[in-house]
This record gives C-alpha cells, sequence and structure tokens, in this order.
C-alpha cells in the first residue's frame, strides 16, 4: 500500500456542519464534512453535478464562504475558499 504525503496548507478539521449553499435564487441544503483554512469537502443533497462553479456557503450560525468549486465526485464537492 502506497501512503502519499498530505500536502494540504493547512489542517483538515472533521466536521458535521449543515450548511446552505447560494448562488442568486439558488439554495441548497449540505453538510460540511471537512473544512481547512481555505477549503471544504462538502456532501450535498442534490447532486453536484447540478451546483454552479461558483456560489456561496453559509455555514450557522455566522460563516460565510466565497467558494469556486474545484472537484466532483459521487454526493461530494470540493470547493476552495476565494479570498
Amino acid at each position: 500500500m502506497i501512503v502519499l504525503p498530505d500536502r494540504r496548507k493547512s489542517v483538515r478539521n472533521p466536521s458535521l456542519d449543515n450548511a446552505l449553499i447560494r448562488c442568486g435564487d439558488l439554495s441548497l441544503c449540505c453538510v460540511v464534512r471537512d473544512i481547512t483554512e481555505s477549503s471544504a469537502a462538502l456532501k450535498a443533497d442534490d447532486p453536484p453535478s447540478s451546483l454552479p462553479d461558483q456560489f456561496t456557503l453559509i455555514v450557522p450560525p455566522s460563516k460565510t464562504y466565497s467558494c469556486n468549486v474545484v472537484w466532483r465526485e459521487g454526493d461530494w464537492v470540493g470547493v476552495a475558499f476565494v479570498a
């Protein structure tokens, strides 16, 4: 078994936060499964293929992130936060 080094720039924090994906009038529920300072892995209620490439992620009670999609796989979508 080959173990590849973790090349993330910041530590990944497991999470189970419910969140909301917003893009214009579109609102979709999701769960934030992993999050770092600059990115997150989301498990979407709708197929990730239907998500736009850019959207706002709202994590209650008060966190909001502008996101760019970097990968999609099954029910999962990976995003990078835009500074």
